[in-house]
């Protein structure tokens, strides 16, 4: 036994041998298994590196996608925050009827000189040329001399928004004149025909002549007669149109042949410029004679264009919808112009404001 041996060196010894004896018996590692399995330890490593490397690669590309997401929710939210904030509803305006500024009182253009007629007394300068007028009216008949002028020295009468004016003519015509309209006509009738001219609307209650026709002429047609009571209208050629009360009329242009009109009959221009006739309730067309606004089955855009014009203010539609809307409407021309807008608001069928020297529809 090696514990009963004294000499150290000798017990090294010993040992040395055992072990040299017990590398004997142990087999030496194979060389390639060893490499196989270094190289599939390295491989694990890796996988396991590259597993930590893609999970982190992925919470970064989300982390990236959720930051991206969230500026652009951000912008969003602040462009419709900015765009709620300053955005004014652009509203398509549609205006009908422009204020005529210019027009204020009526004016008599007489030779070469322009009379505006404020005063309703007779103005001194026309009534030394033997002419009676005042604001009101104007009457020629008081020029009938017994020598006739060669030639007829023509005049023009021109009436403001929210004022008619009557004219009593030399051979004893009288005319109505509407708001805004204008009439051409010569101091004394000389010729074969008694020819006037008219823009705008007109009533005429026409002195008997069988041996001189009167004729008034418009832009879109003429009418003949030689003694009648009539309406004309012509301010533009959507509603131009003659309408008879009382008697016979021709009515005519270079697109349609004489007409010939009766008592409650009415002739309108057609959209192709051609002369359609028809028979009417001739009452609405004497009511603006007696100082009121009337309308039956009539289109909003004429009723609020016929307020304009006789108001001198701009009207403007916001619901253009409401343009053709047709309705029946009564109201003094004698009123103010918040009458005529409280009336129309309390159908309840629109809004009508008032805004500075606009009508505006909603």
């Amino acid at each position: 036994m090696i514990e009963n041996i004294d000499d150290k060196k000798d017990i090294g010894l010993i040992l040395d041998c055992k072990r040299a004896m017990a590398m004997d018996n142990i087999p030496f590692p194979d060389i390639e298994e060893e490499r196989k399995r270094f190289w599939e330890k390295q491989k694990q490593i890796r996988s396991s590196v590259n597993e930590v490397r893609c999970d982190e690669s992925v919470k970064m590309r989300r982390l990236k996608r959720w930051c991206i997401a969230a500026s652009v929710a951000a912008i969003l939210f602040l462009g419709l925050f900015l765009g709620v904030f300053f955005y004014q509803p652009s509203v398509v305006q549609v205006q009908v009827f422009a204020a005529d500024e210019s027009a204020v009182d009526p004016k008599l253009n007489f030779g070469d000189v322009t009379y505006v007629i404020k005063e309703e007394t007779p103005d001194r300068q026309l009534y030394a040329h033997g002419i009676v007028a005042t604001r009101k009216s104007i009457d020629l008949s008081a020029k009938k001399t017994s020598v006739l002028p060669l030639q007829e020295q023509l005049q023009t009468l021109t009436t403001p928004c929210g004022q008619d004016y009557t004219v009593t003519l030399s051979d004893g015509t009288t005319v109505l004149l509407n708001a805004a309209s204008q009439l051409v006509f010569p101091d004394v009738f000389v010729k074969e025909q008694r020819i006037v001219y008219l823009k705008g609307e007109a009533y005429f209650d026409v002195a008997s002549d069988k041996e001189h026709p009167f004729i008034v002429k418009t832009d879109y047609f003429e009418t003949a007669v030689l003694g009648t009571k009539f309406n004309v209208r012509s301010y533009s050629k959507i509603d131009a149109h003659v309408t008879l009360l009382e008697g016979k009329v021709t009515v005519t242009n270079d697109k349609t042949e004489s007409l010939i009109l009766e008592s409650g009959e009415q002739v309108t221009l057609s959209e192709n410029g051609k002369l359609e006739k028809q028979v009417v309730d001739t009452y609405p067309y004497l009511e603006w004679q007696k100082g009121y606004f009337y309308f039956d089955n009539v289109s909003l855009i004429e009723i609020m264009q016929e307020l304009g014009r006789w108001y001198n203010v701009d009207v403007v539609f916001e619901n253009d919808e409401m343009i053709d809307y047709k309705m029946h409407f009564v109201a003094s021309r004698t009123e103010s112009l918040m009458y005529a807008i409280r009336n129309l608001n309390a159908l309840g069928i629109f809004y009508v404001t008032l805004d500075g020297n606009r009508i505006i529809i909603q």
